[in-house]
C-alpha cells in the first residue's frame, strides 16, 4: 500500500470515528479540514483530497462558507462504505475486486443484448470526455467510473447494479492512482472504446474479452 492510501485510509478512518463517537447523523456538520489535518498531523491538501472523493461519491456535502456536511440523501451510508470496504483487512479488499469483476463481465455479455440506443449513446459520450479531460491535462476518473455505471446499467439488472455500486464506489482513489501510471490513461479509454464497439456490434465474446483485459491492466 502506498503512502498516499495510508493517508487516505486514516483520514477516512479518523471520519467513521467521528461519525460513531459523536452519533452524527444526515446534515450534521464534520469537523473541518484543519481540525482533521491537526489530528491526523497531515498536510490540509491530503484531507482535502480524500474528503473530495467521498464528495464524488455523494456521501458529504462542502456548502461554501459553512463547511462540510453529511449529505441528506447518502449520508447515512458513510459509516457502512467506510467499515465495509476501506477499514477491513487485504483479503476483503481481493474480494470486493472479485466480485466486481465478475459482475460487470456478466454485465458486458448481457448489455450485448440489452443495452438501449440512450446507454450506447452515453458510453460513446463519455468516451468523448474522457478523451477531452485527458487533453486538458486533467485525469477522467469521474468518467471513468460513469463508464463502468453505465455499463453494468446496460444490463438492464437493477439488482446487479445496486450490488455493483458499492463496490467500486469506494475504489475511486484507486482508480485515481491507475490512471495516474505513466501512459494508462490513453490505453483506458482505447481499452473503454474496445468495449463499447463490441456492446455496440453485440459480440458477447469480444465484450467479455475486452473487459476482463481493461480490468487486468487497471490493476483493479
Amino acid at each position: 500500500m502506498s503512502e498516499n492510501q495510508k493517508v487516505y485510509l486514516n483520514i477516512l478512518k479518523e471520519i467513521d470515528r467521528i461519525i460513531y463517537e459523536d452519533q452524527l447523523l444526515p446534515g450534521d456538520k464534520l469537523p473541518s479540514e484543519r481540525e482533521l489535518a491537526d489530528r491526523l498531523q497531515v498536510g490540509r491538501s491530503s484531507v482535502r483530497e480524500a474528503l473530495r472523493a467521498l464528495e464524488l461519491l455523494d456521501l458529504i456535502e462542502t456548502r461554501k462558507g459553512e463547511g462540510t456536511f453529511i449529505q441528506q440523501s447518502g449520508g447515512h451510508r458513510l459509516a457502512e462504505v467506510l467499515a465495509s470496504f476501506f477499514l477491513k483487512d487485504q483479503r476483503a479488499r481481493h474480494d470486493v475486486t472479485e466480485t466486481r469483476r465478475i459482475i460487470e463481465i456478466e454485465a458486458a455479455r448481457i448489455a450485448c443484448q440489452r443495452a438501449s440506443d440512450v446507454q450506447l449513446k452515453k458510453m460513446e459520450e463519455l468516451i468523448a470526455q474522457s478523451k477531452q479531460r485527458w487533453g486538458d491535462g486533467e485525469l477522467p476518473v469521474e468518467e471513468d467510473y460513469l463508464f463502468h455505471k453505465t455499463l453494468v446499467q446496460s444490463s438492464q439488472n437493477r439488482l446487479m447494479l445496486n450490488i455493483w455500486r458499492p463496490l467500486v464506489e469506494y475504489s475511486k482513489i484507486a482508480l485515481r492512482e491507475s490512471l495516474s501510471r505513466e501512459g494508462r490513461t490513453g490505453h483506458s479509454i482505447e481499452e473503454h472504446e474496445a468495449i463499447y464497439q463490441a456492446i455496440l456490434n453485440k459480440n458477447e465474446r469480444e465484450a467479455v474479452d475486452s473487459l476482463r483485459k481493461h480490468l487486468e491492466n487497471s490493476r483493479f
